[in-house]
């Protein structure tokens, strides 16, 4: 009898090895978005910003070649259009690489129709990792925590190489977009992780591949990141570009008046934010604004517009539109992640300011995969 027992064991311990070492990474080809591009202002030499709002599936982040090209191809389409210059500088939305973290898992966990059943799969293909790193963490959010430490090296991995090989293809800068990753830093122009706390960070290619200055971690976490991220010191990095000194602040940042004042500090000619805005199964974005997530309301703010201006209005005048030319920058950009990643719906629309000015963005809500060029 025990020795059927012993080799019914051996035989559940194979069949768990197939499913899960077998078949990784690949997710049904869906059908390509059409990418709406929208230009401001006019080429005078003095660089461009170009910022992405991809429209992201599970699928984009099953594997490297799938991230590559899916990424590639706003490089693609602002290359037809004749933006790419020596002074061009990509920006990519907050979180656009953060997704990573499901990289080379089963199909199953790509077609579920919520997030949560989806990290089952998770968990289950990779149980030694998840319990160690579970029993090991030191945050709140002990699960979220794990997660990201299991596939930390690979998402930092693939994140660089592709960042890195666009930049030196395409010949331009890039504000990639952010990504968790455990206390990273740069060390001779590569990322290195380190073995603390997660930051939501986000990394600047140069043309050469390299990384140009150090990370930008975020400052103001929302109460959704506060269980499992630690925060910056500070709000806002400003990066030395070919376009000029480029001040970055990640998402909340950009609605605190100490972020513009450090940046001004700092040297900043310009201003990029990169941004994601996610509430779950529905969209916030024309309802009734709730008012500051995770920090007290700045002492400017009129507390009578919370409950009564929408989400999209309080971003318009307490973020980057209204406080950038109220601190004296004459151009900026705010990008935010689109897509349908599981149950998770994605909002927000981009703000531009061009010359002191904000720029009228109007565009269509039935494509949420878009491109914008702002010419200096």
């Amino acid at each position: 009898m025990g020795r059927f027992s012993f080799y019914g064991v051996l035989l559940l311990i194979c069949i768990y090895m197939i499913w899960a070492y077998s078949f990784l990474g690949n997710s049904p080809q869906e059908k390509a978005v059409e990418i709406s591009s929208y230009s401001y202002g006019k080429d005078s030499n003095g660089g461009n910003l170009i910022g992405i709002e991809p429209f992201m599936t599970p699928g984009d982040y099953s594997n490297r070649k799938r991230f590559l090209e899916k990424t590639e191809s706003y490089f693609i389409k602002a290359k037809e259009a004749g933006w790419i210059t020596d002074k061009t500088i990509f920006i990519f939305p907050e979180y656009y690489g953060t997704w990573l973290v499901v990289l080379g898992e089963k199909s199953s966990l790509y077609t579920s129709s919520k997030l949560q059943s989806g990290m089952i799969y998770f968990i289950l293909r990779n149980p030694f990792s998840f319990l160690y790193h579970l029993f090991t963490s030191k945050e709140n959010d002990k699960v979220q925590a794990a997660i990201f430490r299991i596939k930390a090296n690979e998402m930092q991995a693939i994140y660089e190489s592709t960042f890195s090989t666009l930049a030196q293809k395409y010949r331009v800068t890039i504000l990639a977009g952010s990504i968790v990753l455990p206390s990273p830093s740069v060390q001779n122009g590569k990322i290195v992780l380190g073995p603390s706390s997660l930051f939501n960070t986000s990394f600047v290619f140069g043309k050469d591949g390299s990384i140009l200055g150090e990370p930008i971690r975020k400052k103001f976490l929302t109460e959704e990141e506060k269980p499992f991220l630690d925060s910056n010191l500070k709000p806002g990095t400003v990066i030395a570009t070919p376009a000029g000194r480029m001040g970055v602040l990640v998402c909340a940042d950009s609605w605190y008046p100490e972020s513009y004042s450090n940046l001004k500090e700092s040297g900043a000619d310009f201003i990029a934010v990169p941004s994601y805005i996610n509430r779950g199964e529905t969209s916030v974005w024309d309802q009734p604004w709730a008012g500051y997530n995770g920090e007290k309301n700045p002492s400017d703010v009129d507390l009578k517009d919370i409950g009564k201006i929408t989400e999209a209005q309080a971003w318009r005048k307490y973020a980057l539109e209204t406080r950038a030319a109220r601190s004296g920058f004459k151009n900026g950009i705010n990008v935010f992640l689109q897509g349908k990643l599981w149950d998770l719906e994605s909002d927000g629309q981009a703000f531009i300011v061009r010359n002191g000015k904000p720029e009228i963005v109007s565009v269509s809500k039935n494509n949420k995969n878009r491109i914008y060029n702002l010419w200096f």
